[in-house]
């Protein structure tokens, strides 16, 4: 009988699922309780073998998630249904035969100070593949220090 591949192993194959979006910033939330989204988000995405970069920028989350593909979907019912978050846009999704884009360490988030960023960023892309080189190219334009205390470890 063949063994199962285990969840790690999964996670390093080729074959990632990758799931981009941007929602409104629900009024209610406070840019000061990122550190602390970003933590739990942190441990979680781990937990699943999902690495994702979450930018924000004050009024938009956009959000970059890879990993297996039931996984990956789980996580999108729960962000689905997580009050911070309005008018949730899916902006691509898919199986990529390309290796993971980030290192396996959960999530990366990062700051910007212009609203427009992320809405500029995604807003003409011809497809999920342009938004996300688009994403990766403009990371040098976020905030650094903002981005680096909310990515240190607990």
């Amino acid at each position: 009988m063949a063994e199962k591949p285990s969840r790690a192993r999964f996670s390093y194959g080729f074959e990632m699922y990758r799931y981009l979006y941007l929602s409104d910033v629900s009024p209610e939330f406070e840019p000061y309780q990122m550190g602390l989204l970003a933590q739990r988000a942190r441990k979680k995405n781990e937990g699943l073998a999902i690495t994702g970069l979450l930018l924000f920028d004050g009024l938009y989350f956009c959000q970059y998630l890879e990993g297996p593909k039931g996984d990956v979907l789980q996580l999108m019912r729960v962000i689905e249904r997580d009050s911070r978050h309005r008018n949730l846009r899916r902006l691509g999704e898919g199986l990529s035969t390309r290796p993971r884009r980030l290192p396996n360490n959960g999530l990366f988030v990062g700051y910007s100070t212009d609203a427009t960023f992320l809405p500029g960023v995604v807003a003409t892309a011809s497809g999920m593949n342009e938004a996300v080189e688009r994403i990766w190219n403009a990371l040098p334009q976020l905030d650094v220090e903002q981005s680096a205390d909310w990515n240190k470890r607990e």
